[in-house]
């Protein structure tokens, strides 16, 4: 109950940012069932800029953040939430870009190596198998998939408050998890306004039913 009440509250801050910026724009994305799951695939292109080659390219960190969210068209409860956060460094050397992957399957962060733009471009723009729960709790009515994505986060100890909820998702609030302060720097986070770079984007899908969503 506690768990679902949390999700609840941190549903709400996902939600205000549409409201606080611009109206989101069409997200366009896949929604299957694998293995009982409900697994959304995204295309986050619009999120990028035309110049990301030579932004990603300079020799020093660039950070990604990506949440996406399964939101009831009924009553607005977010039902599932999920965050990345990716950190992208091209070697100059080497002439290949590193990526170290954070997420709930891995708050250390996993990393990859992509030996051209376009391949870490497709990887970027176009999260797969993201897994935003059981397709069973699903309940009837309309729902859509809402997504945010920031480049280059400003504050650091943000950042750093952003992966210790990642590191502990579900005992948030509680015992040896995030205190009340690491949720609220997440509120802080996803409420903060756009920047004059315009470097925050919020995309929605068109509303689905759950009875449209095919198995892959």
């Amino acid at each position: 109950m506690r768990a679902r009440a949390r999700l609840a509250a941190l549903g709400l801050l996902f939600l205000l940012p549409a409201a606080a910026l611009e109206p989101p724009r069409t997200l366009p994305c896949t929604i299957e069932s694998s293995g009982g799951r409900l697994m959304v695939s995204v295309d986050l292109l619009d999120a990028f800029p035309a110049d990301l080659q030579k932004q990603v390219s300079n020799g020093l960190m660039n950070v990604i953040t990506v949440q996406v969210g399964l939101i009831s068209e009924r009553d607005g409860e977010v039902t599932a939430l999920y965050a990345r956060e990716l950190d992208v460094l091209y070697d100059v050397w080497e002439e290949t870009y590193g990526v170290t992957v954070k997420d709930a399957s891995s708050p250390s962060g996993r990393r990859l190596v992509f030996d051209s733009f376009p391949a870490l471009h497709a990887f970027l723009t176009r999260p797969r198998g993201v897994d935003l729960g059981p397709v069973e709790s699903l309940r009837e009515g309309g729902w859509v998939v809402q997504t945010r994505v920031e480049l280059n986060p400003v504050s650091r100890e943000l950042l750093d408050r952003t992966r210790e909820l990642l590191a502990h998702p579900a005992t948030a609030g509680r015992g040896g998890g995030p205190s009340r302060s690491v949720l609220g720097a997440m509120a802080s986070y996803l409420l903060r306004g756009s920047d004059p770079a315009g470097e925050v984007h919020v995309f929605r899908s068109g509303p689905f039913s759950s009875a449209a969503v095919a198995p892959r």
